[in-house]
């Protein structure tokens, strides 16, 4: 019964039926109008984002109030104003009151469901570009998947009138994983070009090494996300990053800033920079799980 009641489409559901059969009885012992306007309002506040229903319900409420004002205008009527927002005006407030008061939608369980499956794809697709990077004869599948996924951000956290307690943690939370996905993005990029197989082979243990730990980290993220219990003893990546820029630099050549330089050599050191990158982000989004 816990779950049923976590659910925010069942959630919605009840509110909306419990709405719906109020607003019906009210009209039919209140209405003015024959036209089941304190239903009709009703149902169209409820269809308000999750996180902001107060405010959008009202500028929906505002709405209906200028139509029905431009209209009493049009027939020249103040009569068919005063009749027309006396039902409207009732149905509204049943409407906001049912999605504010009566098993209102949670924003964090949407919140973290909506995040799950972009999160959920950082792991397989950062190993990806890993794998595509060593060449481990693996087929390069683009990005379509990945940003289907990434089109599954909770935009509603941006709307005006969501939750002043939640907005300024929740759309930081966002920005962090786009700027994620951009980093993503490009390794991708990067791991496509075709490198010197030497070159790579002089890299791949610290690579692999330090791929390994940001996975570990990534799977630590998504447990919290799913309120598991994280894993103990995770390393913060500064060590493994540190180690394979070392490792990197090692194996540049001296005339790397000269305006000869191997193609390699600058996708390589742009990857390894992706590295550092990806870390500073991956702790904030940490430091905002806590």
């Amino acid at each position: 019964m816990r779950n049923v009641f976590e659910s925010n489409q069942l959630r919605y559901f009840f509110s909306i039926s419990i709405a719906l059969v109020a607003a019906l009885i009210i009209n039919h012992y209140y209405a003015i109008t024959n036209g089941f306007l304190i239903p009709l309002t009703a149902i169209y506040v409820m269809q308000t984002p999750i996180g902001n229903s107060f405010y959008q319900g009202m500028r929906r409420l505002i709405l209906i109030f200028m139509l029905v004002a431009i209209a009493s205008f049009i027939v020249f009527s103040m009569r068919f104003f005063y009749l027309i927002m006396h039902d409207v005006v009732i149905g509204a407030m049943m409407g906001v009151f049912a999605n504010v008061i009566i098993l209102p939608r949670r924003a964090d369980i949407e919140f973290r469901k909506a995040v799950l499956s972009l999160v959920k794809g950082f792991n397989d697709y950062f190993m990806s570009n890993i794998d595509l990077l060593l060449k481990n004869e693996v087929v390069d599948k683009g990005n379509a998947t990945f940003e289907t996924n990434f089109q599954t951000l909770p935009a509603w956290v941006y709307e005006a009138g969501f939750d002043n307690g939640l907005q300024v943690g929740y759309r930081f939370f966002l920005v962090k994983l786009e700027q994620i996905t951009d980093v993503l993005f490009a390794m991708h990029h990067l791991a496509r070009h075709d490198y010197d197989k030497e070159l790579i082979a002089k890299i791949r243990l610290p690579l692999l090494q330090c791929a390994e730990e940001f996975s570990q980290f990534l799977s630590a993220i998504l447990a919290v996300l799913e309120l598991k219990k994280a894993p103990e003893n995770v390393s913060d990546l500064e060590k493994e990053v540190t180690e394979l820029e070392k490792q990197f630099q090692a194996i540049v050549p001296l005339s790397l800033e000269l305006l000869d330089m191997k193609r390699d050599y600058v996708y390589l050191s742009e990857f390894v920079f992706c590295f550092k990158d990806l870390r500073k982000l991956l702790m904030k989004l940490a430091e905002a799980l806590r």
